[in-house]
C-alpha cells in the first residue's frame, strides 16, 4: 500500500473513530509492516506435473468431480480478463468449465476467442446489466458442475486451486462411502488468499484463515476467496441483489448458518484449506487497495447480518465496528436467549500494563493474542477485537447458560457469579458516555490461583460444556483487569 493511500486511510479512520483509536491503529499498522515479510512461493514445476499426472489417472478411472467457475464480467480490462482466464486454463485439475456472464454493453472479442479455442470455456453475453448478484445468478443457471466456485473478473487462481478442492471432496466421499457427488456432505470449501500488485508483480497481506468459526464469520466475511459450494446449495440459495456489495457475505452466512444454527454442528460440511489458492488483485480502483471505495458494501453487510438474525428469530442489533467491513452482534437481552448453540461466553483479561493475559484459549491451551497491547486490534484482520468461537474462555470473566450453572459449580468447586455480563454492562455504559472503558476489577474468587491453574480450570469447564454440544464464544468487549 502506497504512502498516499495509507495517509488517506488514517485520516478517514481518525474522522470516524477519534484521535485515540487512530493513534493505536497507526502504531499497530507500522508494527505489522515491520513484521510483514510475506512472499508467495509458487509450486515447483515438479509438483505441478505430479498433480497433472494424478488428475489424468482419476480421469481415466472416470472418478472426477466437475467444477464450474462462474465469473460475472462488466467492462473488464482486457489485460485482467486474459490473466484471469489463463489462471483457470493453467489448473492442474482439468475437469472444469468456466462460465463467463458478460453484462457489458458490447461483446468481448477476447472472451469469444478463448471460448472458441477451449470448449470448457462458456461465454454468455447478457441482454442487460442487472447488477453483480443477478448477473452472477444468470451464470449459475448455466453452470453444470457438481461444485461451483465464484471468481472475480480481475483476480487470479493459483494453478493448484481446483486440485486442492477436489482432494477435500474425494476424501469426504471415500470416508462416507458415497458414489454420487450430490450426496457429499461437504457443502462449502474455502482457502487462504493474498493480495497481488500486478504492476509490481508482488504479493502481500497473506490472509491465513482459521478453521470454520461461525461467530467470527458473523463479525466479518473472513471466508471470502477462494470458495466453492456444492451445486445444489448455491443454486437454491442464489445471490440476493438487495445485498449487492456484500452479496457473497450474505450467501456464505446463509449457507453456513444452515449447518450451524439449524443443525447441531458443521462437522464435515464446511472445510478450510490452509493454502493460498487465490490472488486478490490490488489496483487503484479495487476494493483490495482502497476499502473506502465500497462503503455501500459495508451497509449491505450489516443488513445481511440483521436479516440472518431475523431469519433465526434472534433478538439482536448489528453494530458496525471501527474497521470498515467488521461488525458486532449485540444480543438482547443476552446471547443465551437467542442462541441455543452457545453454552458459555467470556471476555478478556488485561494486566495493569494493559496487555492481554487471559481470554480466549486455543485447543492446545495457548492464550490467543497473548500480550497484545490494549488498543491493538490484532493485525490486518482485527481478530483480537472480534467475537468468535474458541476452545475455552477465561474463568475469571465468563457467563454460562442457566442450566449449566450446576456444571460450573461441580467442575470449579466455586459458587457461580456472572462476571462477564458485569464487565459487558460496564463497557456499554462507558461507550454511551463517550468514555474509554477501563474494565472491571479482578474477580477475587480466583486470587489464590496461579496462571497455570486458571488455564487448566478454564479449559476443563469449557471442555465439559463443549462435550454437551454447546459452542464457547469469546467477546473481547467485556474486560476485566488484574494486578
Amino acid at each position: 500500500m502506497g504512502i498516499r493511500n495509507a495517509v488517506r486511510k488514517t485520516i478517514a479512520y481518525q474522522k470516524r473513530n477519534g484521535t485515540r483509536a487512530a493513534f493505536f491503529a497507526a502504531l499497530e499498522r507500522v508494527s505489522d509492516n515491520i513484521k510483514d515479510k510475506y512472499d508467495y512461493v509458487p509450486l515447483s514445476e515438479e509438483v505441478l506435473q505430479e498433480q497433472k499426472r494424478e488428475y489424468k489417472l482419476l480421469a481415466e478411472a472416470g472418478n472426477c468431480v466437475r467444477f464450474s467457475i462462474v465469473v460475472p464480467l462488466f467492462n473488464t480490462p482486457e489485460k485482467y480478463l486474459k490473466e484471469m482466464i489463463d489462471s483457470v486454463i493453467a489448473q492442474t485439475y482439468g475437469n472444469w468449465e468456466l462460465v463467463l456472464a458478460d453484462a457489458s454493453l458490447g461483446t468481448s472479442d477476447v472472451a469469444r476467442e478463448y471460448a472458441d479455442e477451449d470448449p470448457r470455456i462458456k461465454y454468455y453475453h447478457l441482454d442487460k446489466n442487472d447488477g453483480i448478484s443477478e448477473n452472477t445468478n444468470r451464470g449459475l443457471e448455466k453452470a453444470q458442475g457438481d461444485y461451483i466456485g465464484l471468481l472475480d473478473h480481475d483476480d487470479i487462481l493459483t494453478p493448484d486451486a481446483l486440485y486442492e478442492m477436489s482432494r477435500v471432496i474425494r476424501k469426504s466421499m471415500k470416508q462416507n462411502k458415497l458414489s454420487r457427488y450430490q450426496d457429499c456432505p461437504v457443502r462449502l470449501i474455502y482457502s487462504d488468499e493474498d493480495k497481488y500488485d500486478g504492476d509490481r508483480n508482488s504479493y502481500f497481506e497473506h490472509n491465513p484463515k482459521p478453521s470454520f468459526n461461525m461467530d467470527y464469520l458473523m463479525s466479518n466475511n473472513y471466508i471470502c476467496h477462494f470458495t466453492v459450494m456444492r451445486s445444489d446449495v448455491i443454486k437454491r440459495l442464489k445471490l440476493r441483489s438487495k445485498y449487492d456489495g456484500a452479496q457473497d457475505f450474505d450467501l456464505f452466512l446463509r449457507a453456513t448458518a444452515e449447518a450451524t444454527l439449524e443443525m447441531p454442528m458443521a462437522s464435515g460440511q464446511i472445510v478450510h484449506i490452509g493454502k493460498v489458492l487465490y490472488h486478490w488483485r490490488c489496483h487503484k480502483n479495487s476494493t483490495a487497495a482502497n476499502p473506502a471505495s465500497k462503503t455501500y458494501a459495508y451497509e449491505a453487510g450489516k443488513n445481511a447480518l440483521a436479516d440472518l438474525m431475523k431469519r433465526y428469530g434472534i433478538s439482536a442489533e448489528v453494530e458496525p465496528l471501527q474497521h470498515l467491513g467488521f461488525y458486532r452482534i449485540n444480543y438482547v437481552p443476552d446471547i443465551f436467549a437467542g442462541r441455543r448453540d452457545v453454552g458459555c461466553i467470556g471476555g478478556k483479561i488485561l494486566s495493569k500494563r494493559g496487555r492481554i493475559v487471559g481470554g480466549a484459549y486455543a485447543k492446545d491451551k495457548t492464550l490467543m493474542y497473548a500480550n497484545l497491547p490494549e488498543g491493538y486490534s490484532g493485525g490486518i484482520q482485527h481478530r483480537a477485537v472480534l467475537q468468535q468461537d474458541c476452545a475455552a474462555v477465561d474463568i475469571r470473566c465468563l457467563s454460562v447458560r442457566p442450566e449449566l450453572i450446576p456444571l460450573y459449580e461441580q467442575v470449579t468447586g466455586i459458587k457461580y457469579e456472572d462476571k462477564f455480563h458485569e464487565a459487558l454492562s460496564q463497557a456499554k455504559l462507558s461507550k454511551e458516555a463517550g468514555k474509554h472503558s477501563f474494565g472491571q476489577a479482578a474477580d477475587d474468587r480466583f486470587i489464590s490461583f496461579n496462571q497455570e491453574e486458571i488455564v487448566e480450570l478454564s479449559y476443563r469447564l469449557c471442555e465439559e460444556i463443549r462435550k454437551k454440544g454447546y459452542r464457547v464464544v469469546w467477546d473481547p468487549r467485556a474486560v476485566q483487569r488484574i494486578d
